[in-house]
Parts: C-alpha cells; sequence; structure tokens
C-alpha cells in the first residue's frame, strides 16, 4: 500500500539517503534540499508561509516492517504574493522511476492548494543534461514553460520557470491530504456534504461513489483533444462502451454534444438513466444494455470510448479484436476510438498493481481497494484481480459498521504494446494512430511520466 504523510523528525536520515540514491543531484543540491528538511523541523512555521512536506512511504505504518520512502515533495507559499506558490523540491527513489510517485505527490500538493483557494504553483529547474526527466515530467503533468534565462547556473545550463494554476476546490468535494494510491489516479480522501442518515448505497450507487475522484470533465476535454489532434471530423455524437454511471457522457452533455451509453449491466443503465436525468442531463444521453463484444443498439458516432481499462474484461485477443471491429462498424469515417487500458509495467513487480483510497460521505466512509494479483498471471498477460469496496457507517468515534459492500473477482488480459499493435492489425477498418501515457495528448506513452496506455484508433 501507497501511503503519504507530512515530516517528522526520523524521516530526515530517510530523505538523506533518498537523495544520495539520485544520481541527477550534485552534492550542493543535496545539501540545500536538507537544509529545508533541518529549517522545517527546528523551526516549524505559524504565519503559513514555511516550508511543508509530502512524503511517499511503501508499506502501512505498523505493519511488518518499516515502511519505505519512495519519494517526498516540498513546496510553500510565496511571500509578499496573494495565492502564488514554490514548489521547492521533488525527489523520488530511482527504483520506482515511472511509478506515479511524483504524479501523485504532485496531485496531493495541488489539492491542497485547491482547499485553501487556488494560487499560482512555480517550479524552477536547469536544463543541463541531468535535469532532462525532470523537464518531461513537469511537461507530462501540465505545467506550463514561463520562462528561459539563458546559462543561468552556467553557461549552457539554463534556468527554467514552469507554472500552473490550481483551480479552487469546489464546497461539495474539497479533497484533503492522507493516504493516496499510487500513480495519482485518485485522491486520498475527498469530502462530500453531511448526508445526515442516508441510506447505504445500493452496488451501482457505491461504484459511482468509489470512483468520484475522476476529474470527468477534464477526461472529457483530453477526449476531443484526441479526436481533435488524430481525427478527421468534428465531435457532435459520443459512445461510451462501458458507461457505468454515465459520468463521462454527462460531461459531454453539458457541452451540448450528443451522447450514447452501453454497458452490460442492467442495473448498472437504470442507475445511470435515473441519476442523469436527475442532473437535467437524461434528454440528452441513450442507453444500451450491451457487453463489450456485442453490439449496442446506436447510431454511428464521431467519437467513442472505453474509460477505467474495462477493456481488460476481454480476457482474448480474439474478444478484443471482436470489440475493435463493433467499435470500427459505429464510427463515422474519421471518427476515433480511444480506449484507457492499464500500463503494461503494472503487471511486472516494480509496476503499481495495488491501490487504496477512501471517500467520505457525511458519516458514510467508503474505503475501495483494487489488486492485480501478478503472482497468479499466465504467460500470455492473463491475470485474476479484485475490487472490494466498503461503505461503513462512522459515529461517535466507534468501530465502523458495515452498511453494503462490492467484492468482485475477474479476470483481466493486459496486452503489452506489441500486444495491441498485432489485434489492431487484424482490424482493416482502423488504425492505431497515437499510444499515449497520459491524459494529455503531448504525453507519449514512451514518456518518463507514462502511467496508462491510452490507444487512439482512427476509423479510415
Amino acid at each position: 500500500m501507497i501511503t503519504q504523510r507530512g515530516l517528522r523528525a526520523e524521516d530526515r536520515p530517510l530523505i538523506a539517503a533518498l537523495l544520495e540514491s539520485v544520481p541527477a543531484f550534485t552534492d550542493d543540491e543535496r545539501a540545500v534540499a536538507l537544509e529545508l528538511v533541518d529549517v522545517t523541523l527546528g523551526q516549524p512555521s505559524t504565519d503559513g508561509y514555511g516550508y511543508r512536506f509530502v512524503l511517499s512511504f511503501q508499506g502501512a505504518p505498523g505493519g511488518d516492517g518499516a515502511p519505505r520512502l519512495l519519494g517526498y515533495l516540498c513546496y510553500g507559499r510565496t511571500p509578499m504574493t496573494q495565492s502564488t506558490y514554490d514548489l521547492y523540491w521533488i525527489a523520488t527513489s530511482p527504483d520506482f522511476a515511472r511509478s506515479g510517485v511524483a504524479r501523485g505527490l504532485v496531485a496531493t500538493m495541488e489539492s491542497e492548494i485547491a482547499r485553501e483557494g487556488g494560487g499560482l504553483v512555480r517550479v524552477e529547474t536547469g536544463s543541463r543534461e541531468g535535469h532532462g526527466a525532470a523537464v518531461r515530467f513537469y511537461d507530462a503533468v501540465q505545467f506550463t514553460r514561463a520562462a528561459v534565462l539563458a546559462d543561468f547556473y552556467a553557461p549552457g545550463d539554463d534556468l527554467m520557470i514552469y507554472t500552473k494554476r490550481v483551480a479552487p476546490a469546489r464546497a461539495s468535494a474539497a479533497p484533503s491530504a492522507g493516504e493516496a494510491p499510487a500513480r495519482g489516479e485518485a485522491p486520498a480522501r475527498s469530502e462530500a456534504p453531511a448526508r445526515g442518515d442516508a441510506p447505504p448505497p445500493a452496488e451501482p450507487a457505491l461504484y459511482d461513489a468509489a470512483f468520484g475522484y475522476r476529474d470527468y470533465a477534464a477526461e472529457r476535454d483530453f477526449l476531443l483533444a484526441c479526436a481533435r489532434r488524430f481525427g478527421g471530423r468534428p465531435v457532435q455524437r459520443v459512445l461510451s462502451w462501458a458507461c457505468g454511471p454515465a459520468r463521462h457522457l454527462e460531461a459531454f452533455a453539458e457541452l451540448g454534444v450528443g451522447c450514447a451509453g452501453a454497458d452490460g449491466s442492467a442495473a448498472m443503465i437504470a442507475f445511470a438513466e435515473r441519476a442523469a436525468g436527475a442532473r437535467g442531463a437524461g434528454a440528452c444521453i441513450r442507453f444500451s444494455c450491451a457487453e463489450l463484444d456485442e453490439r449496442p443498439d446506436v447510431a454511428p458516432v464521431d467519437l467513442s470510448f472505453v474509460p477505467l481499462s474495462a477493456i481488460h474484461q476481454l480476457a482474448t485477443p480474439a474478444a478484443l479484436e471482436r470489440h475493435l471491429r463493433l467499435a470500427a462498424s459505429l464510427l463515422l469515417p474519421g471518427g476515433v476510438h480511444v480506449i484507457e487500458a492499464t500500463h503494461p509495467a503494472d503487471l511486472t513487480p516494480s509496476g503499481v498493481n495495488r491501490t487504496e483510497w477512501t471517500e467520505l460521505r457525511g458519516e458514510q466512509s467508503i474505503d475501495a481497494r483494487f489488486r492485480i494479483h501478478i503472482e497468479r498471471s499466465t504467460p500470455d498477460r492473463v491475470v485474476p484481480v479484485t475490487l472490494e469496496v466498503v461503505c461503513s457507517a462512522r459515529r461517535n468515534g466507534g468501530a465502523p459498521r458495515e452498511l453494503s459492500s462490492i467484492r468482485q473477482e475477474a479476470t483481466w488480459y493486459v496486452p503489452d504494446l506489441a500486444g495491441w499493435r498485432r489485434v489492431a492489425e487484424r482490424v482493416p477498418d482502423l488504425s492505431l494512430v497515437a499510444t499515449l501515457g497520459d491524459f494529455n495528448v503531448d504525453v507519449p506513452f514512451e514518456h518518463a511520466a507514462a502511467w496508462r496506455l491510452i490507444l487512439v484508433l482512427k476509423r479510415r
């Protein structure tokens, strides 16, 4: 399990060892990094402008063995500004490069800044060769290169200034720091308005609540960007395969886009219809009960997509091929089909194959655990997965009382990139036009910060 917390006195030697393990840092840089630790431990700030630390560990406190420090981040309010923050330092263990540790640290920092009202984040780095990974990382997490001061550090080593704006958190979902799943896929906690004695959610509603951390508007914008960058037609109608609660489709409906959703669960479709109707989007979405390898009863679309790694429910290459052929048959020429897949590295010991997170809703706690059982995977990349979501009552500091739960076991097929290419080549009406590593059309799958495998296929 990956957890996050603030700085403690016993963390100093762990941070020193971590800094020593990163070859890109010079001795002077390591000394400055430790000086920030010492200042924070020796003179904690009381005015809100001191250094703040977020540390990421593998292993839960109190478990077997000492938790391992995977990385840390240091940031703080910028003096004499209204709402600007500086990201002073970020470091991750080389053993966990490209595993999402740094991304998760930045996500927590941004959540805390959003909770405080938002503002501008600034980070400075150098252009010398050893800082190349940092430059690629800031590009990947959507910082903007705001300025370059040539030869600032030394001849040929420029100062590069990156910035990013963080919007204030909505009052209905203010995130707070705590445990966070790996790869930055979910904030550790989000607080919804108190609901008093609200009844425990049934299975579709519980699933919807557990994945409520997703930024559906941002993911919608990414899908539209895929259509603009890699497709050949404007998006007027979309189809979400394995649509679940249809949150992505509601985001599209906000823009006036025609929407269709397909899901193999009749109960989930019924829930999505009710929820979309209650939020005013029901008239814009047509639903069809169909599995990923079944043809839904919908008209052709300009853009279709499979979110949340649902594609891996198709447990053979033949099933994947059938899905792609069906997707092609429902795309208009120039339309694109986008698949959000699991990063192939997550089937390795160094990958992120288990995550845990919590959503708080009034006096109800929704705890979710997902695991890829890599120890039971087969040579052809078939692997068991489990999902457990438990809704519990939290009252008066007593032991939680379980109200409802989801406990699912499934078998996934998780191809590597070569496997995906082989399947795509057997579908003549589609071309694999992009393989991305993030919800960002400028981050290729080969990027050092890649944490997903997102495939974009275009209808010929």
